[in-house]
């Protein structure tokens, strides 16, 4: 660390010299990396190379669909905006789901793309987020060492951003590229803090971690720790000719440059932590450490984990000179302790229960526990930038790392996570940077001949390496994990047909979940169906009540297609295809999005989904009759509240039929809602149908089966069939009477006199001399809400069946409700605040910058 407070002018001249190469450097790493990502797709016939699809998981089910969805809202199509959209769940919020899967520096590109562009637009998001991360690291390892070689820095930078997690773990996540690209740049601020020490950098610093912080605030938090660790073995290993004092202030000064870009993202990340809090509670997971054979195999080049095991790999020549780094001479004794220990020690923090937590924000994930292993990856290739630009002295530094890793090589071959292309890639390139070194390495000026030879050779290597290892990766993953296909023929008809039916805000169009769980947002409408890790608990449990059916406890949802849904829902047309796939559209008599009721709302007594439904409707529509399981031998069944456990005898011959008696009375439909019921119900029309899968229970998935209609004679017995142990609740029937329903649904008292929505709330209107009732609307309560009746104040409103519901006098002719995320007003202020306190430091060294250019001798900073 140096104090350039009084640069110069012959050095500030000297720096402008130096830059052109610097960003050349940069760009050269960025080119590398991007070409190298790619490149294996190129190799692997992916998207847009193939006809392969790269949507795999979340990718396809989430990232997509709500880049679609950020699309319509920037060019002014989105029933809704950043912080609220009509298209999902029946309205929900959406800045949690903005500042998780959009808020990334290169989302906004997608308003250059054609609506069915998506795929390509997310591909090349990913490209230029680790051409990004390329740059970042290249540019922070030059400014950390400016004397090493440029060639290095650039093999370093693409080693980085073509680490094991990148390639294992974000590019199918696409917004955790973030945090990849987060991790240098905080390193570079924060140097650039600790170099110059004046007040520019802390003006300017909060800004960059503002925009880091909101790019999506899960992983920059691991990268902000991680750059935490950088900076405190930075200041540790300075020697001595660095003042202690200078040392404390410029930590001091890092974390207030800090702090104070959090401060002004807070007004996004204040109510994003309240999304958060509000949201779908994940499922209780115990954090398990892995075998550290298994755990240290990520460690080269190719290995693959789907999501289980840590994306450690930074290709094998950053990794040989990460490992040279602690019996690297050349190298001040101070410095290699300190690296050395603190990556051990981070590298240990990721097996142990409280740091793995503390990495986390205290949520273990379910699934991909080690996502912070990027943080180590990027510290292994500052240990081997360390160790290479002060160059290997002796053979120690050659021979100890490459004992290392051929023991790593040896002891892990035949292990869970190496593949075939690590088998073959790590002792070739291995023996390439032997060679390298051996005509040019052992030398401190070796000749031109020997030494751009060596440079090609090893700079191919790695980025050959890079390219094999990432298409591994993406084979072994595809193995494992189903990838949802491109646009395609039905996006066309759906969407078309959406459209077509469009009549928002009077009514809503499903487009049902043909495609994807996000259909709403990625093909049109407003609908139901709705995934994601921010979706409100208050959203989830009341569809889920309601009869949907869900995946992942709760956080995607399944529409039931049913009529009292589609009435209390205001759903007037859906898309559905045929025997052959041709997709139609049906249009039903919807009820309005709004109703009028008499009284405080009335409640149904019918037990299950069923009541909770008519409640929600406002009438009794089901007739629920007493159900009765006939004997059967082949089981046993064990009543347990309101449900049946029903398990098949060890000596059962599988599938076992049952046969439940529930007569429903002659013109109603007949409904099935037996949400953890593991087995097959036989429809008369269809043939045997799964109700919920025999993995509807594994793991990370915890499926519920959403109500059906069961065609067949209403007055004969529902016959299902079980392959083992399941659950039916005593009263699973529902009969439907539909010209009740009918008969609802078109009551005109129950219609307001008008209906005016906007991007975040409702008006309604009611005719004068309207009597004292509740107006209830199609739409979930999720905190947020607060809605005026007349000239009354703004409360949270009560709520029918999940529903909003405001009661309201005789006489008052209007409701006016609207939504406005929790924090938002906390989180302008803390913003606020940040940004005085910058403006301050601002001024102060606009004044600082005056005097010295007005004092005797004109120095400038």
């Amino acid at each position: 660390m140096l104090d350039i407070a009084t640069t110069s002018a012959p050095r500030v001249e000297a720096r402008r010299t130096r830059r052109a190469p610097a960003l050349l450097v940069c760009a050269v790493a960025t080119l590398l990396a991007a070409g190298a990502f790619v490149a294996s797709g190129m190799l692997r016939g992916t998207f847009p190379f193939g006809d392969a699809s790269r949507n795999t998981n979340d990718l396809g089910q989430q990232f997509i669909p709500m880049h679609a969805h950020l699309r319509d809202v920037l060019t002014g199509d989105a029933p809704g905006d950043l912080i609220f959209t009509w298209s999902s769940g029946f309205g929900v919020p959406f800045l949690g789901d903005f500042m998780a899967y959009l808020g990334g520096t290169f989302s906004w590109i997608v308003v250059f793309f054609p609506r069915d562009g998506m795929d390509l637009a997310l591909y090349v998001i990913a490209v230029l987020a680790v051409a990004a991360a390329a740059a970042g690291m290249t540019a922070y390892l030059r400014l950390l060492r400016p004397s090493g070689p440029a060639w290095l820095a650039v093999v370093a930078g693409v080693s980085y951003a073509l680490c094991g997690w990148a390639l294992d773990d974000a590019v199918y996540m696409t917004v955790w590229l973030n945090g990849l690209v987060a991790f240098p740049v905080l390193c570079l601020v924060c140097e650039w803090i600790l170099r110059r020490r004046t007040l520019l950098p802390l003006v300017v610093s909060p800004f960059v971690v503002a925009l880091l912080w909101t790019s999506h605030f899960y992983t920059v938090y691991m990268a902000t720790i991680g750059a935490a660790i950088v900076v405190l073995a930075r200041v540790i290993s300075a020697g001595s000719e660095v003042p202690l004092r200078h040392r404390v202030t410029g930590v001091l000064r890092c974390a207030l440059a800090v702090v104070a870009g959090i401060g002004l993202a807070a007004p996004l990340l204040v109510p994003t932590f309240w999304a958060v809090r509000y949201s779908r509670p994940s499922p209780e997971i115990k954090f398990q450490a892995m075998d550290w054979t298994d755990f240290l195999s990520r460690l080269l080049a190719g290995s693959e984990g789907v999501g289980s095991s840590p994306g450690l790999a930074v290709g094998t020549v950053l990794l040989l000179l990460a490992l040279s780094l602690p019996v690297n001479s050349a190298v001040a004794r101070r410095e290699r302790l300190v690296w050395t220990v603190a990556i051990a020690l981070t590298l240990v923090s990721m097996q142990v229960t409280l740091t793995h937590e503390i990495w986390h924000g205290f949520d273990t994930p379910n699934g991909s526990p080690f996502r912070q292993a990027f943080v180590v990856a990027g510290m292994l290739v500052i240990a081997g930038w360390l160790s290479g630009s002060s160059r290997l002295r002796g053979v120690l530094p050659v021979l100890v790392p490459l004992g290392l890793v051929a023991a790593l090589y040896l002891g892990v071959r035949d292990g869970q996570f190496v593949t075939g292309t690590t088998r073959m890639v790590v002792p070739i390139v291995a023996l390439v940077a032997v060679v390298a070194w051996l005509l040019a390495g052992r030398r401190p000026r070796p000749p031109s001949w020997a030494a751009v030879p060596a440079v090609i050779i090893v700079g191919a290597a790695v980025v050959v390496e890079a390219t094999a290892g990432a298409a591994a990766i993406d084979e072994a993953r595809s193995q494992i994990i189903g990838a949802h296909p491109t646009w395609g023929d039905t996006n066309d008809q759906v969407r078309e047909l959406v459209l077509a039916a469009d009549a928002w805000p009077e009514s809503r169009v499903a487009p049902g979940g043909y495609v994807t769980q996000n259909d709403p947002m990625l093909l049109g409408g407003q609908g139901p169906q709705y995934y994601s890790s921010t979706i409100p608990d208050a959203v989830a449990r009341t569809l889920v009540d309601l009869g949907f059916g869900y995946a992942g406890f709760g956080r995607a949802n399944y529409d039931p297609a049913n009529p009292v849904i589609d009435t209390v829902f205001a759903i007037s047309a859906r898309p559905v295809p045929d025997a052959n796939g041709v997709m139609s559209l049906e249009r039903y008599d919807a009820g309005p999005l709004v109703t009028v009721r008499s009284g405080s709302g009335w409640s149904s007594a019918d037990p299950g989904a069923f009541g909770r439904q008519e409640t929600a409707l406002g009438a009794d529509v089901y007739t629920v009759p007493d159900a009765e399981l006939a004997a059967n031998p082949s089981v046993s069944v064990l009543t347990r509240a309101d449900d049946l456990v029903i398990a098949p005898i060890p000596a059962a011959e599988l599938p076992v039929e049952l046969h439940l008696s529930a007569v429903c009375p002659a013109g109603t439909e007949r409904y099935l809602a037996a949400p953890s019921f593991v087995g097959d119900v036989l429809d008369a029309e269809t043939g045997w149908r799964p109700v919920l899968p025999p993995y509807a229970r594994y793991p990370g998935l915890h499926q519920g089966a959403g109500m059906q209609r069961v065609g067949g004679p209403v007055g004969g017995d529902l016959t299902l069939r079980i392959q083992g142990q399941t659950v039916l609740p005593r009263n699973p029937v529902g009969c439907l009477d539909r010209a009740r329903l009918d008969t609802v649904a078109g009551l005109p008292e129950r219609r307001p006199a008008s209906i005016d929505v906007s991007t975040r709330g409702i008006d309604v209107h009611f005719a004068p001399g309207s009597a004292a009732g509740t107006v209830v609307f199609g739409v979930i309560r999720s905190p947020g809400w607060r809605c005026s009746a007349g000239d009354g104040p703004a409360v949270t409103p009560t709520t029918v069946g999940g529903l909003i519901a405001v009661p309201v006098d005789a006489g008052v002719t209007a409701v006016s409700c609207s939504y406005q995320p929790r924090g938002l007003r906390m989180g302008l202020a803390l913003g606020a605040g940040a940004l005085g306190v910058v403006a301050v430091l601002g001024l102060v060294a606009l004044v600082q910058r005056r005097r010295r250019l007005s004092a005797p001798d004109g120095r400038t900073s």
